[in-house]
């Protein structure tokens, strides 16, 4: 007897995905997280104080993707606290504020540490955030860009507080992750 399609079961492979949002501190990393999970933005700046999380459930096609997306603290004096975050990351989301040429700067150790701290083939994007302060920009979009070449990851513009381009980051990871 054959089973009526509407009463048919679809089995969806789950799979556990650890994320990490890393660089200085100040650069809109909660912001970021806030804007894509909470679809909100707060102007009052809380750091973050060793690291938090937030879940999410994405489904794929025939795959049902549970993140955990770990905001992780940017002070120096704490960095030993979060590397044993790295362990285990399928993605690193590695972000500085166009503004702020420091946080520029940093970007190289961010990068040495994802890749010395997490899995041998983690993903790594480079998230330059805060474009709604354009008139304040220090760092260029031909620079972020050519960063990322050097790099060989992908370059974002983001803006948390206007909501710019934080799906397309997020989006590309999910293209990235999928094809597990």
């Amino acid at each position: 007897m054959e089973t009526p399609k509407n009463e048919e079961k679809i089995t969806k492979k789950h799979y556990g995905i650890k994320i990490i949002l890393v660089g200085d501190t100040n650069v809109g990393k909660t912001q970021i997280i806030r804007r894509y999970v909470d679809k909100t933005f707060d102007d009052i700046y809380v750091s973050t104080i060793g690291y938090d999380l937030k879940p999410v459930n994405i489904e794929l096609e025939d795959k049902i993707f549970k993140l955990s997306i770990y905001d992780t603290v940017g002070q120096e004096k704490f960095r030993s606290i979060i590397r044993g975050y790295f362990k285990n990351s399928a993605c690193a989301i590695i972000v500085f504020d166009i503004t702020n040429e420091q946080s520029f700067e940093s970007v190289k150790q961010w990068f040495e540490e994802c890749k010395s701290l997490g899995s041998k083939d983690i993903h790594m994007v480079l998230v330059g955030n805060k474009i709604d302060l354009e008139d304040k920009r220090k760092v260029s979009e031909e620079e972020g860009n050519k960063l990322a070449d050097e790099l060989g990851i992908n370059y974002f513009e983001t803006s948390a507080k206007a909501g710019k381009n934080i799906e397309t980051i997020f989006n590309e990871i999910y293209e990235s992750i999928n094809k597990i």
